[in-house]
């Protein structure tokens, strides 16, 4: 065939990948490469077929065999370094397409390919500044107005997320992703209905997005505005649960992945902040993710037979996503890396992304470890190639992507440990791992597990290092005033207890209440919760009340310090917020109900003997606060026996020896000993 007739052909092909018979494109573009294999440009448009095919492997060689014979250019690196990216070869399309940058600086397709490699590379800072370079360029670039929204939600600037999503959907009305990814923001944000909107129509724009049909169904406010809002919240995700299991039925393989998704992207942690007795509804949900988890990952039904004991020792394995610098590794990690070794052999399964140096400790001290991140399929298969006799899950209900995985049964023995203080609802969790000096007596009825409390307070804690308190910002004393300090996220402070807080000021107008807004838009709410209910009492809650941004740990050892007195929330109390005030010899006024999650204080005072400030009813813990501020001889002698007595808080061995005991006592159970 001549060379004339073959540029013919060339650009025929050319015009028909334009119109999309891609495949027919392809059989001309590689019949003028095997005529003209030193022709750099039919390698070009041979690997723009495979790329569009969406065979990257193909694309990755044609491609590289086009820059082989006719040098490095702009489009070519550009289109390499897609293709490389598809095939998770970050560091290489990094190369690549720097390279055609530097060819062609203001091209902004380049810079966006770059930027969004950045982005999967976790260079939040990068990929934002090489976004703002590409619409400076050109504006009107919907998708990097997604990608960068993105980097503003994944970076806590919620407020220019979506600002960028909104700004997204303008330049394309279809794009469902955007209307999503706004939804859960907005839900965040606590504007629910504008969230279920969002939902709706990205369900509208795609009708198989279960991600979407999942949330919209599930969605819950972050914080309650009154307790009206709490009813409905509720009622609405109990009949959404109901509508997912009679018609939530994924059956090929894209819905199963779909729903895999969608059932590991949220979980109903905002449901339990009501403070009530949540049994059903975990029941509910529980056995909806365990259809699921069986027609997700089958085979892990039926129960298991006996493990084999390693080294002849019993094998432990814990699951957990919060073994960094987390309140979860300071009342769980001591049982992982303080059992005994003779008896034990001890696996983690850490399925978070923060690494530091407390998840270091974890690592050198466990038997093995094993880095999973947020993937359940690798999860189950290592967990089933291992086979551990007992597994341990240590903050169910916190992290969604253990969804599906503690749905399964995987192991013959398993545990909730309890770092999230609520029943999971699950069919194969066996047991729950609680705290004697915290529960109460019938607290049995109160889990779909079987109850198992452990000595004191169910955990071996560690010594606060409140030496290195740091004052924050806006900690300074009014003279002459008594600070009362709440110190749990806003999310545990119901509406029916804001009253409490004039009540004090009204009795003792020298109160001032400090909080902590973690974001998310709760501050806002509760400022309009506190403006409510302190105008009742003709009190303006500007003057005693005083809202904290989110603070790392010695920042909140400070406030604490500069604090009088500790008002432990009612419906949740405080377990680590607790035993980091004691340390600091700070009085703490609790209310304890029936649910573990309310007792948390109440057995930390417990332990200690100290039954003066606990409060059998409001007017009680009303009249507890209101003394402590005004009786400063009384809050010196609660100081004087918290300082006297939290020695025996801390560092306590008995939790671990009683893990012990009831690991051994369950495995001989399971071997009919």
């Amino acid at each position: 065939m001549e060379k004339e007739n073959l540029m013919i052909r060339l650009r025929q092909a050319l015009r028909i990948h334009e119109s999309g018979d891609v495949a027919a494109a392809e059989t001309v573009y590689a019949e003028v490469v095997g005529v003209l294999p030193h022709f750099s440009d039919a390698w070009h448009l041979w690997g723009l077929a495979a790329q569009d095919l969406g065979r990257h492997e193909d694309a990755v060689f044609r491609l590289g065999r086009a820059i082989a014979k006719g040098g490095e250019q702009g489009q070519t690196l550009y289109h390499l370094g897609v293709s490389l990216h598809a095939l998770g070869r970050c560091l290489a399309a990094v190369a690549c397409l720097e390279k055609a940058v530097r060819l062609e600086p203001d091209n902004p397709e380049f810079l966006a390919e770059l930027a969004n490699a950045m982005l999967e590379q976790k260079d939040l800072s990068r990929a934002e500044s090489l976004y703002r370079q590409v619409l400076a360029l050109k504006e009107a670039f919907p998708q990097v107005h997604y990608n960068l929204a993105t980097v503003y939600r994944e970076t806590g600037r919620d407020a220019q997320a979506v600002h960028h999503w909104l700004r997204t959907l303008e330049l394309d009305p279809g794009h469902w992703k955007a209307c999503f990814s706004l939804g859960l923001t907005l839900q965040f944000d606590n504007r629910i209905e504008e969230a279920v909107s969002c939902f709706s129509r990205a369900i509208t724009l795609k009708p198989d997005y279960l991600r979407a049909r999942w949330a919209l169904h599930l969605a819950l406010p972050t914080l309650f505005a009154d307790e009206e809002e709490m009813i409905r919240a509720r009622q609405r995700w109990m009949a959404g649960v109901d509508e997912l299991q009679r018609t939530f039925f994924p059956a090929s393989e894209v819905e199963l992945e779909e729903a895999r998704y969608a059932c590991e992207s949220t979980t109903n942690f905002h449901l339990h902040y009501q403070g009530g007795n949540d049994l059903e509804a975990q029941k509910v949900q529980g056995a909806l993710l365990t259809r699921l988890a069986h027609r997700i990952y089958p085979g892990h039904e039926g129960p298991l037979p006996p493990a084999v004991l390693h080294e002849g020792r019993i094998h432990v394995a814990f699951v957990s996503s919060f073994l960094y610098g987390h309140s979860v590794f300071k009342t769980h990690s001591r049982f992982i890396t303080r059992l005994d070794r003779r008896r034990f052999f001890v696996r983690v399964f850490y399925t978070g992304t923060v690494h530091d140096e407390y998840l270091g400790s974890i690592m050198r001290e466990c038997d093995v470890f094993h880095d999973i991140g947020h993937r359940s399929s690798r999860l189950i298969e290592a967990i089933c190639e291992v086979a551990p006799e007992v597994l341990i899950y240590t903050d169910l209900g916190m992290d969604p992507s253990l969804n599906l995985v503690s749905a399964l049964r995987l192991a013959p023995i398993q545990c909730n440990a309890g770092g999230h203080p609520i029943t999971s609802g699950l069919a194969n969790m066996d047991y729950f791992l609680s705290s004697d000096d915290m529960e109460c007596e019938h607290a049995a009825a109160h889990y779909s597990e079987t109850l198992i409390r452990l000595p004191h307070l169910a955990h071996c804690y560690p010594s606060p290092r409140v030496e290195h308190a740091i004052i924050p910002p806006g900690a300074e004393r009014e003279e002459g005033t008594v600070v009362y300090c709440n110190l749990q996220n806003l999310i545990k402070l119901l509406p029916r207890h804001d009253h409490v807080y004039p009540a004090i000021a009204r009795a003792f107008p020298q109160a001032r209440f400090w909080f902590i807004d973690v974001g998310g838009g709760s501050g806002s709410v509760f400022r309009r919760r506190l403006q409510r209910v302190f105008s009742r009492y003709d009190l303006d809650h500007e003057h005693y009340c005083r809202l904290f941004p989110k603070m790392d740990l010695y920042r909140f050892f400070g406030l604490i310090r500069q604090s009088d007195i500790i008002l432990d929330g009612i419906s949740w109390s405080g377990n680590n917020s607790s035993m980091e005030a004691l340390a600091l010899d700070k009085p703490i006024v609790t209310l304890p109900g029936e649910m573990f999650r309310s007792r948390h204080t109440h057995g930390i005072l417990k332990r200690l003997g100290l039954f003066e400030t606990q409060a059998e009813n409001l007017e009680r813990y009303i009249a507890i606060a209101v003394r402590l501020g005004k009786d400063p001889a009384f809050r010196a002698s609660v100081t004087r026996s918290i300082a006297e007595r939290k020695h025996v808080l801390y560092e306590d061995p008995e939790p671990i020896r009683g893990l012990e005991r009831e690991l051994e006592r369950l495995v001989a159970l399971n071997h009919g000993g």
